[in-house]
Formats: structure tokens, sequence, C-alpha cells
């Protein structure tokens, strides 16, 4: 018997990147499915963590996360600095490489693609995100000399290139929390929208409300009683992915918008929506004036930020309050979550907030 983390089947993939990108994934394993779960093994799982137990298939050659590899290869003082967690954004991998492991990227990537057979490109990290579009710039190191890709989530599919539009695997939980929140009929806004995977995947999770618009061209998709989605954003490499992405997913009810959201906004969408997702997390305040008056009376506004360890969302709470207040507007704070670590002193957070 193997110990595993049980996952329900629409939030497999998603967490299957999280677990192997932490080096918790027993690669040693075959995961199990029933009808409604997959079947993680997991090793060195997080105190906390709620594991089942399940009889499992051994699989041949396959046997230690990729740092087990490098032990022989690598000094105590690069072991030390190695960073054994990396994001997996379709087939490729993405790792930090400190300075210390500077000359040891083609043994890194190797153990990572030995253990990992689906990856077939390992890029590293060439700094921070920034940029008007938001970027965080990527090299590759070994395999396929690219960096676009497909990146599979809930059910749907999104081309993107690393290092021409913002993407975040690690979203996927919030993306998932949101397609369960979204009712029949309403109007969704999503400013910064990327490549779409907000808007898309919240428009996928809309269509079980609504009726076929086969024939009918998404713009017209509320005159016929249902709902819509749309994403604004700026970046027109990101723009181009995100009709692609509409396209892929055959979206009848999703758009997006060409431009900059504070030229956008308000005007056009004053009092147009029911929902506002805004992923965001850096300099979102300076927009809460143009985004709050799109709400309804009563809208939902899902805004993400980043907070210190002490008082996560003390920050985040505080701007929609106050932005809120300048406009005439209250915030009741319903939901508040810390989104993921983003450092040793900071995490991102979302804090969902009722409109009035």
């Amino acid at each position: 018997m193997v110990k595993c983390l049980r996952v329900e089947k629409g939030k497999a993939e998603a967490k299957r990147r999280e677990l192997a990108g932490k080096g918790i994934l027993d690669n040693r394993y075959a995961p199990a499915r029933d009808s409604k779960f997959v079947f993680f093994p997991v090793k060195g799982a997080p105190p906390g963590m709620k594991l089942v137990e399940k009889k499992l298939a051994r699989r041949e050659g396959r046997g230690e996360p990729f740092s087990a590899e490098l032990e022989a290869k690598l000094t105590p003082v690069e072991r030390a600095a190695l960073v054994k967690s990396f994001d997996i954004v379709g087939d490729i991998a993405v790792v930090e490489v400190p300075l210390e492991l500077e000359g040891k990227e083609k043994l890194i990537a190797d153990a990572i693609m030995k253990q990992h057979r689906g990856i077939l490109v390992v890029a590293k990290k060439m700094g921070g995100t920034a940029g008007e579009f938001r970027i965080r710039p990527v090299e590759v190191i070994a395999g396929e000399k690219r960096t676009h890709t497909l990146y599979r989530e809930g059910g749907c599919v999104f081309g993107l290139d690393l290092n021409k539009t913002y993407f975040s695997p690690r979203l996927g939980t919030e993306r998932g929390r949101l397609c369960a929140l979204v009712k029949k009929g309403e109007r969704v806004l999503v400013p910064f929208a990327g490549v779409g995977p907000f808007a898309i995947r919240m428009g996928k999770a809309m269509e079980k409300f609504q009726r076929s618009f086969s024939d009918v061209a998404p713009r017209d998709a509320t005159k016929m009683g249902g709902a819509e989605v749309v994403g604004l954003e700026l970046n027109p490499e990101a723009c181009a992915f995100f009709r692609e992405n509409i396209e892929r997913n055959k979206c009848k009810n999703v758009r997006v918008v060409e431009g900059d959201v504070a030229a956008l906004l308000p005007g056009k969408y004053n009092g147009w929506a029911d929902r506002v997702a805004m992923p965001l997390p850096k300099d979102g305040r300076q927009f809460l004036a143009g985004i709050i008056p799109c709400l309804k009376k009563g809208g939902m506004l899902h805004y993400y930020s980043f907070g210190g360890m002490e008082a996560p969302f003390a920050e985040a709470e505080r701007d929609v309050v106050e932005a809120s207040a300048k406009l005439g507007r209250k915030a009741r704070v319903v939901f508040r979550r810390v989104v993921r670590p983003y450092s040793k002193t900071v995490e991102q957070v979302v804090v969902d907030a009722e409109i009035l």
C-alpha cells in the first residue's frame, strides 16, 4: 500500500504539476483512478496533507526525485543551493538556477527530464517579472529550442509563449475556485486577462447554464439570455494567443478586448459586470477606481494582491474598502485566502468583496 493524495478528476492535472514541481510526487508508482478521483503517490508530503493508502503499480526504471540524481555530481555547497521545486507549463519545466550552480544547468535539466518523461524543454528563469507586459523571461537550457507550449487545465487547453506572455500555473486552484462560483446569466469582466485562462475557464463553466450559441457571434451572447465573459488585455501577443484559445476551446461566450485597462474603464463597462476577476497582484490598487464602477450593486470583486506573513490580508482589504468608499460604494469582504507563498516574507492573497 502506498500513501496517496486523492484528487477530483477535474483538478488532477493541475495538482499533478503542483506535486511534481514541489518534489512530492513519487514517480516510482503509477497513479490510480476510479470514477471520481485520481490517486497520486506522494512522499515527503507536508504535515496536514490528508492522505489515503492505495495499492499502486510500481513503475520500472523510475525512482527518486531529480535532486537524488544529482547527489554524487554536486558538492555539499551546490546541493544546499539547489532549488528542488519548479513549475511545469505544458511540456516545459521552468527552473531557478542559483549563482552557485551556474555551469551545472545541463546536469539539472538532464535529471529533470529523466524523471519526468513528458517534459521536452527545460528553461531557466532569467530574472523577475518586469516590463509593461509583466513577462518573466526564460532561457532554454535543454531539450527543444522553444518557449511556446500547450498547457492543459480544468478540461481546457491554452497556447502560450513564456517569453512573450505572462502565465502562472500556480493560479490553477484559484481559476477552479472561481469556476465553482459563477452563476447562470452572469456577465464577468477579467482585466489583465493574459492568454485567457481565467476568462475561458469561467466561460466554459457557465456553458452548462446557457443555451448553445453555435450560430451566434460571441458579442451577441448576452442578447440570447446567456452569460458573457470579456477579457481585457494590453499585450498584443497575449491577445493573439487569447483569440486562438477561444477558438481552441470552442468558447461562444468569451471575447477579448485589446487595449489599456486604464483607458478602457470605466466608460463602456459602467455597471455592466456581475463579477470582476482581477489577476494582477502587483500595483492593482491603482486600477480600482476604474474597475469598481464596472460592478453592479451587489457585484463580486476578486482582488489579488501581496501581503506580509504576519497580516497577509490587511493591505488588500484596505485597498478595496478605501477605493470603494471614495466612489461612494461600500465593500463587504466575504472571503480571503492565501494563494501561494511569494517569498520568505510575502504571500500572494485573494480577497473576495461584495461591492454595494
